[in-house]
């Protein structure tokens, strides 16, 4: 492409979350049954009914990222459009575009995907900039840098305290989420037990 403006929607139709849907609406079936046809589930209703609230938003946040996903690139900045929210990001409010490893890799199709990262270290993920939706991934990343490097007017450059900031948000990101594991196998057991 030529020129800075370019749009990074969804060009692949299949891809392994759509298997992830699909096991959501068998979930949130099964949950229905049980909340309307289940006689000894009196009882217990409330967590079913949870449970099919939270299943019921999984599957409209997942239809509503594959309608709304957008990365946009234009001359005053990077936008990533996600399912609900929109993180529209100046030329220079961005410190680097970069490429890392998909922790999701096997769960996607995706073994690459892209964030802007600004300089207080934080990171936003770039809908379908990936190396499953762009069949040249990294020429089109390397062309882009490029690109953009004359629209923010300075060089791409690496600056140790803000990759500090990038490597400790990385680690405090991993934290949470094992606590929030921890937590979601607490309460499951405790539903477990306890019902």
């Amino acid at each position: 492409m030529s020129g800075i403006e370019r749009v990074y929607g969804r060009r692949r139709t299949f891809s392994v979350p759509w298997w992830q849907l699909a096991l959501n609406v068998f979930i949130g079936g099964i949950l229905i049954l049980q909340a309307t046809a289940n006689p000894y589930v009196s009882s217990r209703r409330w967590y079913t009914v949870a449970l099919l609230v939270v299943v019921l938003v999984r599957i409209v946040l997942d239809l509503l990222y594959r309608r709304r996903g957008r990365t946009i690139v234009g001359a005053q900045g990077i936008t990533a459009r996600e399912a609900l929210r929109t993180a529209e990001r100046t030329w220079h409010d961005v410190y680097d575009i970069r490429a890392e490893l998909n922790p999701n890799g096997r769960f996607e199709n995706a073994e690459w995907t892209t964030y802007a990262y600004r300089s207080d270290g934080r990171g936003t993920r770039l809908p379908y900039f990936d190396d499953w939706q762009l069949p040249d991934f990294h020429t089109e990343l390397a062309d882009l840098r490029a690109a953009s490097a004359l629209h923010r007017g300075t060089v791409w450059e690496l600056r140790p305290e803000v990759e500090d900031r990038i490597r400790r948000r990385a680690r405090d990101r991993k934290v949470w989420s094992v606590v929030c594991i921890a937590a979601v196998f607490v309460l499951f057991a405790a539903f477990v037990f306890l019902a």
